[in-house]
């Protein structure tokens, strides 16, 4: 360090006599290196007790044990507690969010604070709409392209023509159905196969095909609106 200050001593002197273009490189020889910067990733500090600390379940500070702001910005599978993957299993699931919404039920702040009474109701529609999200297959790809930066296509330009076909095949199934027995037929055919998909997409994710991914998605809007038609004819059929 001393070697530095009397190099920037003899550099300051030169101003005296040394052009500036020469003063600017003698400068540079002494510079000090560069600070690396480094950011620390922490949880915001409780609004309660001001202290930062590991919050439980995601929600609740662990030093003062206050329900905390809702972070609409959660990862859903953090917020259930699993892993990031298609895969996953429905009842384990169903435990978790039950659990979650035991934790944040309005009743267990009626007689807390008014922030906490407004945080219990904004984490409950949270883990509502997290537990909708990964609990419906077609819901659960989309929202893990998402994470994956990704977006469903606008149009089905990319679909097999056959395919196409055949859908509007079966949507002229469905319209000529007179009676229930017929469209239920149709309906557990389209249950099986969407049962497949969800299979394949499992596959699909592990592999990283998000172009398969997306197709195979699209292909399950389909099949999904051809179910919500034979539902809308089933209640018309009950009406007649």
């Amino acid at each position: 360090m001393r070697s530095v200050i009397n190099g920037l001593k003899r550099a300051v002197k030169a101003t005296n006599y040394t052009p500036l273009a020469q003063n600017a490189n003698l400068f540079r020889q002494f510079r000090l290196p560069e600070t690396r910067q480094f950011s620390v990733e922490s949880s915001p500090a409780c609004w309660n007790c001001q202290k930062k600390s590991e919050l439980k379940q995601n929600m609740i500070c662990s030093g003062c044990g206050h329900l905390q702001d809702v972070n609409s910005g959660i990862n859903y599978f953090k917020l259930l507690s699993f892993p990031i993957q298609f895969s996953l299993e429905s009842q384990k699931l169903t435990r978790s969010f039950r659990q979650l919404q035991t934790i944040v039920h309005p009743d267990k702040y009626s007689n807390r604070t008014s922030r906490e009474q407004t945080n219990s109701a904004d984490w409950s529609s949270l883990i509502n709409k997290a537990y909708k999200t990964l609990s419906t297959p077609i819901e659960r790809g989309q929202y893990l392209l998402q994470l994956e930066g990704e977006q469903m296509p606008q149009d089905n330009s990319d679909l097999n023509k056959e395919f196409l076909m055949a859908m509007m095949e079966r949507n002229e199934e469905v319209e000529d159905a007179e009676d229930n027995h017929t469209l239920e037929g149709l309906n557990a055919q389209l249950i099986d196969e969407l049962e497949d998909m969800a299979q394949k997409l499992n596959i699909l994710f592990e592999s990283q095909d998000l172009s398969g991914v997306k197709e195979t998605l699209v292909a399950m809007k389909y099949l999904l609106s051809i179910q919500n038609s034979i539902k809308q004819k089933q209640q018309s059929l009950l009406g007649s």
